[in-house]
């Protein structure tokens, strides 16, 4: 028999020799469980039909039509909330608050075009109105108060030029997406790159830091529309709003750290070559754009380094080891 298949001749080895792992190495797994993910003790009111290792499987469920599901998102980042838990008013690692993004992005989006003006034949340059709102609310704005009293409804003076904006679309992009264990400390390079969003909480100024994640990425689409009686005006208005893209817009929204890029998408209108002679001839543009924004996640708050204990334990004893690190812990209770 071969001397590399007898077992008596030689002791084969392991195709992966690695050392016993050690009492004080942490954990290689670099996203572990979050701690906040309760175990599998649920509430006397509740079923926890995850707990392993049946799973429910054999359960006699009769006619029973509830309860085969719940929610598993213990990840504080994930719980969607705009409020902190008003039922446990304790420290946590999250802030959760309503930052009113998708508003602010509105605002902004809105303010690109706010500047918008038209000349008229002595060069006084004059300010086009804008409005946040559809098509047919924008059109009901133009015509009210200009309607008679005498029940006639005949318009008295359109006004116009006139613009109007509204958001009509809203789409997660997962391609812009960043996991939220990606946290910005808003570091400053200029200060030996210590976090820059700092408070004190109990000992000093720097005690607390916080940071922030670049957020869920959602795309919102918006619809300008512009009206004029003149082609000339409409000529000036569209020049202004395409200067604005070279090819792309940007906009700031508070609790955005990041820039928002505005995109046009397409032009529309409604010009006619044979409006009639009777025909009043209103010109429309419709222009489409895409705001790529964030919608910030919770804060992340974590308590600072403030001093450093360095002690050598010469001892492989778990038991001495176990009780050094219950010392340590012991310690540190006044810094959580």
């Amino acid at each position: 028999m071969s001397n590399l298949t007898n077992p008596g001749n030689h002791n084969q080895k392991s195709l992966v020799e690695c050392n016993d792992k050690s009492p004080l190495e942490e954990s290689r797994n670099i996203d572990p469980v979050t701690p906040e993910c309760p175990p599998h003790n649920p509430e006397p009111n509740q079923t926890d039909i995850s707990a392993r290792p049946e799973m429910g499987w054999t359960d006699t469920l009769g006619n029973q039509k509830t309860g085969f599901g719940q929610s598993g998102l213990c990840d504080p980042m994930q719980s969607g909330q705009i409020v902190n838990d008003l039922l446990s008013p304790v420290r946590t690692n999250t802030i959760n608050r309503y930052s009113k993004s998708i508003r602010g992005c509105d605002e902004a989006v809105m303010d690109l075009f706010k500047n918008t003006v038209v000349i008229d034949e002595d060069g006084k340059a004059h300010q086009v109105p804008i409005i946040w709102a559809s098509q047919e609310r924008a059109v009901a704005v133009i015509l009210q108060d200009n309607v008679r009293k005498d029940n006639s409804l005949v318009v008295d003076r359109i006004k116009l030029p006139m613009l109007a904006i509204y958001s009509s679309d809203f789409q997660f992009n997962q391609q812009r997406y960043t996991y939220h264990k990606a946290v910005d400390y808003m570091r400053d390079f200029r200060d030996d790159f210590k976090p820059g969003f700092t408070v004190k909480e109990q000992f000093n100024d720097r005690d607390t830091i916080f940071g922030v994640t670049r957020g869920i990425p959602i795309d919102i689409g918006y619809t300008l529309y512009a009206w004029t009686f003149y082609l000339e005006d409409m000529n000036q208005i569209i020049e202004q709003i395409l200067l604005k893209f070279s090819p792309i817009a940007y906009i700031r929204v508070r609790g955005v750290s990041w820039e928002v890029g505005v995109k046009l998408n397409s032009i529309a209108n409604n010009l006619d070559i044979e409006p009639g002679d009777k025909k009043q001839r209103v010109i429309k543009f419709q222009f489409s754009f895409t705001a790529e924004t964030y919608i910030p996640q919770p804060i992340v708050r974590k308590k600072a380094v403030l001093k450093t204990d360095i002690g050598i334990y010469n001892d492989i004893d778990p038991t001495k080891i176990t009780d050094v690190l219950g010392r340590l812990d012991e310690a540190i209770k006044d810094f959580r």
